[in-house]
């Protein structure tokens, strides 16, 4: 009924489905989706730090869909990115570790945690992890499968080292929320469609926001997404992520854009962050020199992690405040010249150039992505 295999951003896609991992921590997350997505296991695997994830892309009932899945790490002091990390998911795999009783008996905590941020209709698996070691047994599968009648949910044991029932439960899950994403009418680009988690796209983008705290990223990213802007707005707590779908070229492109805390106790998850970005806007404040001195720091950085060809756009944001200036536009444009940088500047609170930059961005990409 459906064939599988690996993709990147850049495939043309019919649907794209975001499936989040949870539950504690070493019960298994990382392993089981790296066996899904490159069939892959490793003995050495350490905690996951901060949040993580991977693609692949299927074929089912002849439509490309692509799945993003995401774990994170089920550390208390993790639990900061829940907001962000549950929103726009359209699938929950809840796992325990069948040799670690409490492991399961914490899926209620975790369920009820789910269900405070995803949809009703969100498709949830429980999965009972490790099952190639039945010695050591702690939660018996009758207990699991009432808890799983009790609670309405998909369930299976499955074995992440031996790639027990593995692809059929990511398979499960994928096609359960298929047959509800395909009974919903097909959005329009025109439509701001902010929590819409099924729309049909020729290509799917992903752009990362990138600056020191309070440059004004969360705010660009409202106004581009939602046109909004909230004078109150707080600084990103992890990270957040919005998308919008555009017309590019007669293509109709959706973009995922990302945006983390500017703070450095967040730098723990720089390489999940830029996981296959494709576009990153790099962001100053330009009523403060050192959001701008730091530039050079954030670029070395993103090209350390980035693929080679992302496309780069250096902005200055809160241009409306012109009589606050501490960075000439000369600066900018030097710089952004001497390093192979689009330029722009910007003003949230306005809207000014806002959606020119993104745009100029997503076509510059396009227009790369086209020709391979």
């Amino acid at each position: 009924m459906s064939n599988a295999y690996g993709g990147d951003f850049n495939r043309k896609i019919d649907y794209v489905f975001k499936v989040v991992l949870i539950g504690d921590s070493a019960v298994g997350k990382s392993q089981l989706l790296a066996r899904f997505v490159k069939n892959e296991f490793s003995v050495d695997s350490k905690a996951t730090i901060g949040v993580e994830f991977q693609t692949k892309t299927l074929l089912i009932d002849q439509k490309m869909v692509k799945a993003q899945i995401w774990d994170t790490a089920g550390q208390e002091r993790y639990r900061a990115v829940i907001s962000a990390y549950y929103r726009g998911a359209v699938g929950v795999m809840l796992l325990y570790d069948m040799t670690n009783r409490q492991s399961f008996d914490r899926t209620t905590r975790w369920l009820e945690e789910a269900r405070q941020h995803v949809r009703k209709d969100t498709v949830i698996m429980l999965i009972g992890n490790k099952c190639d070691f039945t010695s050591l047994r702690e939660v018996p599968v009758k207990d699991a499968q009432e808890f799983a009648e009790r609670e309405n949910l998909c369930f299976m044991e499955t074995s992440a080292a031996e790639a027990t029932n593995v692809e059929n439960t990511f398979l499960t899950a994928l096609m359960e929320i298929y047959r509800i994403a395909s009974r919903k009418p097909v959005i329009s680009a025109e439509k701001e469609y902010g929590d819409v988690k099924y729309i049909k796209t020729d290509y799917v983008f992903k752009v990362v926001l990138i600056g020191d705290s309070t440059v004004g990223k969360s705010q660009l990213l409202a106004r581009f997404a939602k046109n909004e802007f909230d004078v109150r707005s707080k600084a990103t707590i992890g990270f957040e992520s919005q998308s919008k779908t555009v017309p590019v070229d007669q293509e109709m492109i959706m973009a995922h854009i990302w945006d983390i805390g500017g703070q450095e106790r967040y730098h723990a998850v720089t390489k999940a962050y830029y996981k296959g970005a494709v576009g990153a806007l790099l962001v100053y404040d330009i009523t403060k020199r050192r959001s701008f001195d730091h530039m050079t720091r954030r670029l070395e950085e993103l090209r350390r992690h980035a693929d080679k060809d992302i496309v780069i756009m250096l902005i200055g944001n809160k241009c409306d405040l012109a009589s606050s200036r501490a960075v000439p536009v000369e600066d900018a444009q030097e710089f952004a010249k001497r390093e192979n940088l689009c330029f722009m500047e910007t003003s949230a609170l306005e809207g000014t150039y806002v959606i020119s930059a993104f745009l100029t961005a997503l076509t510059k990409i396009y227009r790369i992505i086209s020709k391979k």
